[in-house]
């Protein structure tokens, strides 16, 4: 015998944001269950949604009729908040309608946010030629660490991390370097690898995420007593739940020592970089 389930809606508290440019409507709604905790006033002021309504902005005015999207509604379904209180990631549901074709377009979104990846470069001989990645034997610095996305225990990786909430991607990258393999160096040393026509950033899986990748390298002289030091070594915030290991493996084996997107990107970012710098 089949039973009808009842269908029950959530009681959501709601407000009307009103984009800048644009002008605009939509309606924001996030159930009060999550409101309790984290007020609306707060999710508005999460920065990956202010960019991303900022850029819905910027899209919505500059639309011509055939592309056109309308945004009315948008439906907060979960929030995650770091330790010390700040949000770090939403998932919302976006009614977004395609106007020339009425059409409603598939609008779940993960919102993270932008980050920073490192491709550190270890010489041991000072003033060493550049080459390209599949001819260098210099050491690519990497990290291995548990990644529950994936999941996999021991994900190798070029180093990486969130930006903050002004979006320093220099300073940013400057950090994480340090926080993940312990070297120090200034954001001055950082060679910017990404394309500075449009975005800021590369979109590694827009289906879903708003995450920009934003990509620098950085060329280091070291010891061999310094290469021999790094390897194995334990770092990361470990109170934080970062365990990370140090990994080195050399540059024209790179793409295939690791999965990770974000490595084989770099490579292919810095042999650009090296072939402009020839011509």
């Amino acid at each position: 015998m089949l039973r009808k389930l009842a269908s029950t809606r959530l009681a959501m508290d709601a407000t009307t944001l009103t984009l800048r440019l644009c002008k605009a409507q939509i309606r924001l709604e996030c159930p009060l269950s999550l409101t309790r905790t984290t007020p609306l006033e707060t999710i508005q002021k999460f920065p990956p949604l202010v960019q991303w309504l900022d850029t819905l902005d910027t899209q919505t005015l500059n639309a011509n009729t055939n592309d056109k999207i309308v945004v009315d509604k948008i439906t907060i379904q979960s929030i995650d908040e770091f330790g010390s209180g700040k949000i770090g990631f939403l998932k919302f549901k976006v009614s977004a309608t395609h106007t020339q074709e009425n059409k409603q377009l598939p609008g779940t979104v993960f919102l993270r946010g932008g980050s920073v990846a490192m491709l550190i470069i270890l010489r041991t001989s000072v003033g060493e030629q550049r080459k390209l990645s599949f001819q260098d034997d210099s050491f690519v610095l990497l990290t291995e660490q548990p990644r529950m996305a994936a999941p996999m225990f021991n994900m190798v990786e070029i180093p990486a991390g969130m930006l903050n909430g002004k979006g320093e991607f220099a300073g940013t990258a400057a950090r994480e370097i340090h926080e993940e393999t312990g070297l120090v160096i200034d954001s001055s040393e950082l060679i910017e690898l990404t394309p500075l026509d449009g975005p800021q950033g590369l979109f590694p899986s827009v289906g879903a995420c708003d995450e920009r990748v934003h990509f620098f390298a950085c060329e280091k002289t070291v010891t061999d007593e310094q290469l021999d030091q790094l390897r194995g070594k334990l770092s990361g915030l470990r109170d934080d739940g970062e365990l990370i290991t140090l990994r080195l493996v050399r540059m024209c084996d790179l793409w295939q020592q690791t999965h990770d997107m974000k490595a084989t990107t770099a490579m292919y970012l810095w042999d650009r970089w090296v072939h402009k710098q020839c011509q």
